[in-house]
C-alpha cells in the first residue's frame, strides 16, 4: 500500500518504539524521510514523471523552469515525443549537449533533437510560428524529489530505512546507524541495476550481434 508522509513517519516511529514525539520530533523525522527520498530518487532514477510543454515558443532554443516549473526537477530524460497538433507524433533524438554545436544548419520548423543541460531542455531546430502555434512536446523523465508520495510504493521502504538510520545517529547508536545506511545504499544499487540499468536505452541495443563476435567481411 502506498504511504503518505504521515504513514511514513508512523512507520519510522514504530521501529523506534516511540509512538509520539519525545526524543525524536516529527520535524526531524520528516526531514530525514525527505533526505532519504531525495537520495533514492537521484541515485536509482526510479522517481518517474511525464509532462508536456505546450505551447512551444517560436524561435526559442531552451526551456527552463521559468517556462515549465517541472523542468528544474529533471535528472534524466528518457524520451521526448513531438505532436504537431493533428494526431501526428514522432520521437525526438536525444543527443549530448555538445552535439548541438556540430549539427548542420537548419531552418526553423519541427524539432528533431533534444538535450538536457544545466536543468534546461534544448530543442533543435527551433520552432517556427506554425509549429509554436499547434505543436507540443511530451517529456518522459526521471526526476528529483523529496516527496515520498512521488515514489512508487515498492521503493518507499528505502527513505524510511534511511530516516531510521538518522534517528539512530541522533541516539548515538552509530553501529546500528552504519548498518542501516550500508543496507540502504546496497538496496539503492540493486534497484538501479535491476530496474534501470538493464533497460534497453538506444537503437544500438536492439541490433543483433554479429555471429561469433567478429565484425565479418
Amino acid at each position: 500500500m502506498a504511504l503518505t508522509l504521515i504513514n511514513a513517519i508512523a512507520e519510522v516511529r514504530a521501529v523506534l518504539n516511540e509512538a509520539s514525539a519525545a526524543f525524536w520530533t516529527d520535524t526531524e523525522i520528516t526531514a530525514w524521510i525527505q533526505e532519504g527520498t531525495r537520495i533514492m530518487a537521484s541515485k536509482t532514477l526510479m522517481a518517474e514523471d511525464d509532462q508536456t510543454i505546450s505551447p512551444l515558443i517560436e524561435n526559442q532554443l531552451s526551456y527552463t523552469s521559468s517556462d515549465e516549473t517541472w523542468i528544474a526537477n529533471i535528472i534524466e530524460p528518457y524520451a521526448a515525443i513531438y505532436s504537431d497538433g493533428s494526431n501526428k507524433y514522432k520521437g525526438l533524438v536525444k543527443v549530448h549537449p555538445r552535439q548541438l554545436g556540430n549539427v548542420s544548419t537548419f531552418t526553423s520548423g519541427a524539432p528533431k533533437f533534444y538535450a538536457l543541460h544545466n536543468r534546461q531542455l534544448f530543442f533543435w531546430p527551433l520552432a517556427n510560428a506554425a509549429v509554436a502555434a499547434a505543436g507540443s512536446i511530451r517529456m518522459l523523465f526521471a526526476k528529483e524529489t523529496d516527496d515520498i508520495t512521488d515514489v512508487n510504493d515498492e521503493f518507499q521502504h528505502l527513505p524510511i530505512q534511511f530516516a531510521i538510520g538518522r534517528a539512530k545517529q541522533k541516539d548515538q547508536k552509530f553501529a546500528e546507524a552504519n548498518s542501516l545506511f550500508q543496507q540502504f545504499y546496497s538496496d539503492i544499487n540493486f534497484e538501479r541495476e535491476d530496474k534501470h540499468v538493464r533497460e534497453t536505452d538506444s537503437i544500438e541495443s536492439f541490433r543483433i550481434p554479429v555471429r561469433g563476435g567478429g565484425k565479418g567481411a
